[in-house]
């Protein structure tokens, strides 16, 4: 069978031929991976059983960019602008090395003060079809290389919305009932419901939604919070995402120990648990617990393991995931995040090596 055809029989939980795997990896390690293996395409040169369609280009940055200047907002200089209206600037040369690829956030809508200046921004048509219309024709070109269809929609909502306005902000916006705040989980939610429907109805395998609500100590809100603000809108998602008679199956992505909601995750339609980080969720407590009713995906972790690790570390991390396959979890087994910059390059190749040797 094929990588799609294994992954969909796993998710089933038919029997099937090998451990689906991915290796996400920041620029930089683009970089080391064309210098060592001639090419940036990470799914051909390690075989990845997944791979990703995208929509069409939708919002202006132009437009934006000279919405803020016009309204006086204080955008630092060399900073990129993005089509729904992201800031960010570059990060020091000195203090981030070669990491070149971290940024810093610029929270451009924390300047304005009601729902009326926040609507008046030139946010692109949710409903227009030029977004959407790429989707089918690049679901059956992956299908055809025998990959899995996947769409990454994380940032569903709360971390979008956080994204422009500011984390705190969003926080006091809230407590104040100003309806900023509930304005942009909106917009964001209906970002992601149209998203979601219209790669479900081109027949995509794999949705990756996800807010980041977990810190390594637990929820960096409380569970009732979370059940009142991001519960419902994540199944209105969801939900779009399953209207079709051959549903695709759903990841949710939230670094941190999420493990207060993860009942609540699969109740409202989540089929795979990601990254489940080791540093925090180890998978000796997670996979007893859920293993019958979610897959997880992850599991290597890129604080401990990747990059401070050797290649022995490496194929334990690996062997502590087997253990559980063979007790019947489903795993996408990867890193927990994407590989930076510091993760030695034997490292990369022991996790592939070490992934392909299982035998489920």
């Amino acid at each position: 069978m094929n990588q799609r055809e294994n992954f969909l029989e796993m998710m089933a939980g038919h029997p099937y031929e090998h451990v689906p795997f991915d290796l996400p990896m920041t620029p930089p390690m683009v970089d080391e991976m064309e210098r060592r293996m001639g090419t940036r395409n990470a799914v051909e040169a390690f075989d990845l059983d997944f791979d990703y369609v995208g929509v069409g280009a939708h919002g202006d940055s132009d437009r934006w960019r000279s919405e803020y200047l016009r309204r006086g907002i204080p955008i630092p200089e060399g900073a990129w602008v993005g089509g729904g209206g992201q800031v960010e600037t570059p990060g020091d040369n000195e203090s981030v090395g070669i990491a070149y690829h971290l940024t810093e956030m610029f929270h451009p809508l924390a300047y304005s003060n009601s729902v009326e200046e926040i609507q008046s921004f030139p946010w692109h048509r949710l409903d227009d079809p030029a977004i959407y219309a790429p989707i089918r024709n690049n679901v059956e070109a992956v299908k055809d290389t025998g990959k899995v269809a996947t769409i990454g929609l994380e940032c569903s909502v709360f971390e979008n919305a956080w994204y422009l306005r500011g984390m705190e902000q969003i926080y006091c916006d809230l407590a104040e009932e100003n309806g900023i705040a509930d304005w942009l989980f909106d917009r964001f939610m209906e970002q992601s419901m149209r998203c979601a429907a219209a790669a479900a109805k081109g027949g995509v395998d794999l949705i990756r939604f996800g807010d980041d609500v977990g810190t390594q100590r637990g929820m960096m809100m409380s569970v009732p919070f979370w059940r009142k603000h991001f519960k419902p809108r994540l199944k209105t998602i969801i939900r779009a995402a399953k209207e079709v008679e051959i549903p695709p199956y759903v990841q949710y992505h939230s670094d941190g120990d999420i493990s207060l909601i993860v009942d609540d995750l699969i109740e409202i339609g989540v089929d795979i648990l990601n990254p489940v980080q080791p540093e925090c969720m180890p998978i000796d407590e997670v996979a007893p617990r859920w293993k019958d009713r979610l897959a997880f995906s992850g599991m290597i972790g890129t604080q401990t393991t990747m990059p401070f690790g050797n290649v022995t570390d490496v194929f334990r991390a690996v062997s502590d995931c087997e253990k559980w396959i063979h007790k019947g979890a489903r795993m996408i087994i990867a890193p927990t995040h994407v590989l930076e910059p510091d993760v030695p390059w034997d490292n990369v190749i022991a996790l592939a090596e070490s992934v392909r040797l299982i035998k489920p």
